[in-house]
């Protein structure tokens, strides 16, 4: 069996690359070929972990937004001569169908349209390709019940969970220790993972870390991510004076070490799917504080605390110091045992997977 999973965002180290990434050794290991294909130039120590694992990356170099035509014949051209058996679509609009129809048109039978998140950036495009896109896939696929919902309303769609090596996020006090000590943190350390951009609101972190630091003065910001708001959050940062609070890691392979370095983390997002991010903050025993427009469904442990955006960066910021402080062995160790049992760890997932394509493609 061959598949082609074609993302709709940058192939870097964000949640909806990791889903694929993180569950191919498995489905390798079963015979099952896999293929990436990307919009962007891929960095390259993510492109040496990716074709290490025997992934086959291709780079589609005509514009998705500005030069659809072309984008759609190279990629349709791709599928038609590798000849594969499902092309799996990751996306969270109805623009999916632009993929959906390259599929259709390299002569592939099994498309998949595989939802992320719970809305999007561009409502008007995705309102008028929903009839089009509805007709263009054969399986429907969400992160999560809350997903599925926005993207196929009073359609039927399945549920591939998002999930964690909850082994690797394990706290360990070891490991946290020597980050600490390597990244020179001493203090209370607001911790944040994911992708600089609009979705993630970064500004309101800010504010809320300026509050914070009103009320902490030994507190440290400590972000993980890249993305195209980076220098923008960096001026911000200079400009509110906080430069030297605020550390910038950057996209990193070893997530696990900073999240053991932290005390708390905020995750304020204006929307979510079912955020990964939130499975490895609770996997590592954080106690984590999200806007209320983060689905429900993640809070499968007693860490995770909601607040809604209309409140003030102020309460915000005081939410965090009021968040329980639990022995953070105990908690990862409890929480990863909920995680377990719930089917968030990446093998269950890796299996759900695999079953599903064997399901929709049984002749391979």
């Amino acid at each position: 069996m061959r598949i082609l999973h074609i993302f709709t965002i940058p192939v870097t180290r964000n949640g909806v690359v990791m889903f694929a990434l993180d569950r191919a050794q498995a489905l390798l290991e079963r015979g099952i070929s896999l293929d990436f294909a990307a919009l962007n130039e891929v960095a390259p120590d993510l492109r040496a972990q990716i074709e290490g694992k025997g992934i086959a990356l291709h780079r589609i170099a005509a514009s998705r937004s500005k030069k659809s035509l072309q984008y759609i014949r190279e990629l349709s051209r791709l599928i038609r001569k590798n000849r594969y058996d499902i092309v799996h679509c990751h996306g969270n609009s109805a623009t999916l169908f632009t993929e959906l129809l390259a599929a259709r048109l390299g002569g592939c039978r099994v498309r998949v349209a595989h939802c992320h998140n719970t809305t999007c950036r561009h409502l008007t495009a995705d309102r008028r390709l929903r009839p089009f896109f509805y007709r263009m896939y054969t399986h429907a696929v969400a992160c999560g019940t809350d997903a599925g919902k926005w993207l196929f309303p009073g359609r039927a769609f399945r549920v591939l969970p998002n999930g964690a090596a909850l082994g690797r996020f394990a706290f360990d006090p070891a490991l946290r220790e020597e980050a600490r000590r390597q990244l020179g943190l001493d203090g209370l350390v607001l911790g944040h993972v994911g992708r600089f951009n609009g979705q993630k609101n970064h500004a309101f972190l800010m504010q809320v870390f300026s509050e914070l630091k009103k009320l902490r003065p030994d507190a440290k910001l400590l972000l993980v991510g890249d993305g195209y708001l980076m220098n923008k959050i960096r001026e911000a940062a200079q400009n509110s004076g906080l430069a030297d609070s605020v550390l910038f890691a950057g996209s990193v392979p070893d997530v696990e070490r900073y999240l053991a370095a932290m005390d708390v983390m905020a995750l304020p997002s204006f929307y979510e799917g079912f955020p990964t991010v939130l499975l490895e903050w609770q996997a590592s025993g954080l106690p984590s504080l999200v806007s209320d427009k983060v689905t429900r469904e993640i809070a499968l442990t007693d860490l995770v605390r909601y607040r809604s955006l209309e409140e003030s960066p102020r309460a915000w910021a005081e939410a965090l110091l009021a968040l329980p402080q639990p022995d953070r062995t105990q908690a990862s160790e409890a929480a990863g045992h909920i995680l377990r049992e719930a089917g968030y760890d990446l093998s269950e997932g890796a299996r759900l997977l695999e079953a599903f394509y064997r399901e929709i493609c049984p002749e391979k």
